[in-house]
């Protein structure tokens, strides 16, 4: 057996041998009780000397802090941060710690589903958060509130300085719970009392253009409803008689690859979507089966669209489906796991990397398309669109007159 003070406990040996004394076992045991030894196993021990020389500078920090710093230490942050420090630590921006209501948001965020007052926020550093749309049937618009709207305090509190994210947590909350907010639109102000509701977020939105010709599908992120939804948009066009449709992924960063290869497999008469490669060696293969849309269509991708998105493009170019056309997209062919811990926490991690049907990877590198077409930020016209346009309703050649 070890004791965690071994050398105290040799001393006492050398001791007890020296006079001779017969000390019985009790006599020992209670001794190290007085002592605070408690005794271990040699793989214990060893255990113990593992964790001592890994974290022991980590606990050593932990207490020159508690005596230094000026200010009452929090030590659930301390731990937060170490948590936080520790996944940070692989030097991935796409792997992080979760705080349990930061893992909520993340969780209702990547199903698109969640209880709050209905509205898209944006924001910069240092401003009050602005609303960007305002979502039908929800809370904010029933409340009147528009696009452009400025929110300076959330039950209260100011929120210039907060982060994007703690705006949003601070509007999110339980279903029928209420939200106080000071508004501010042309330099008026008024407060608004909104009582949160359950809310989908749509990710699909589809119409007829080109005089009912075409078929246009935006598609802003891959959530649990998207492929649904999809689905439900490209039937109303097909049954519509459009001639052909255009599918906008263009500043879609992605979300759940399951969606993309559930599209994937509508738009796909059968073959590989991507291949996943995990660090340990294996893989998994995404593959669609026989059964596509007939009708022909068009993928617009820029430099915004990314991971699934990247993957519904990629599987499309390599398997001939439709032209891709824009600008060449991100360049994320990684593939993370939002998981859920004991107490709430949780975390997202990338497990795997993902490569084309015809092999070649996507991460740092991207897709370039069928079409480059580059468009200016603020320009009105659509050229992407445009172009996509062209390909699936080519002009009419030129009618020649005959010669007299």
């Amino acid at each position: 057996m070890f004791m965690i003070k071994k050398r105290n406990f040799i001393c006492f040996s050398i001791m007890v041998f020296i006079v001779g004394a017969a000390v019985p076992v009790a006599a020992i045991s209670a001794v190290r009780a007085i002592r605070g030894e408690t005794p271990i196993s040699q793989s214990d021990y060893a255990e113990y000397r593992a964790f001592k020389s890994k974290y022991g500078k980590l606990l050593a920090f932990d207490a020159y802090i508690r005596d230094n710093y000026y200010l009452p230490v929090d030590q659930g942050m301390l731990e937060t941060g170490a948590y936080k420090g520790q996944f940070a630590g692989l030097g991935d921006i796409y792997t992080a710690y979760y705080t349990a209501d930061e893992y909520r948001l993340q969780s209702e965020n990547a199903q698109g589903e969640f209880s709050g007052i209905g509205a898209a926020l944006r924001k910069n550093d240092g401003e009050n958060p602005l609303i960007d749309s305002v979502l039908p049937g929800g809370p904010a618009e029933k409340e009147g509130l528009l696009a452009g709207d400025a929110i300076t305090l959330i039950d209260g509190a100011p929120c210039a300085d907060a982060s994007l994210a703690e705006a949003v947590e601070r509007l999110r909350g339980e279903e029928g719970t209420t939200v106080a907010l000071m508004i501010r639109r042309e330099g008026a102000e008024f407060e608004k009392t909104l009582t949160r509701a359950k809310v989908v977020s749509p990710s699909v939105a589809g119409e007829m253009i080109e005089d009912g010709r075409l078929g246009y599908i935006r598609i802003a992120s891959f959530a649990s409803h998207t492929a649904e939804d999809f689905r439900t948009a490209l039937d109303g066009m097909e049954s519509g008689g459009a001639a052909g449709l255009v599918i906008d992924l263009r500043d879609n960063s992605g979300g759940l690859v399951d969606s993309g290869v559930e599209i994937a497999d509508m738009l796909l008469d059968g073959g590989t979507v991507a291949v996943a490669k995990a660090g340990d060696g294996s893989e998994e293969a995404y593959v669609t089966s026989p059964g596509a849309t007939g009708l022909p269509y068009v993928l617009l991708v820029n430099g915004g669209s990314a991971s699934t998105s990247e993957i519904l493009a990629g599987a499309v170019q390599d398997n001939r489906g439709g032209a891709l056309v824009g600008a060449r997209t991100t360049g994320k062919g990684i593939i993370q796991r939002l998981e859920r811990f004991s107490g709430g926490d949780g975390a997202r991690i990338t497990v795997a990397q993902y490569f084309r049907p015809n092999g070649d990877p996507v991460h740092e590198v991207g897709i370039t398309p069928d079409y480059t077409v580059e468009r200016a930020d603020g320009d009105e016209a659509d050229p992407q669109l445009a172009k996509a346009v062209e390909l699936l309703l080519p002009p009419a050649p030129p009618v020649q007159a005959e010669g007299s």
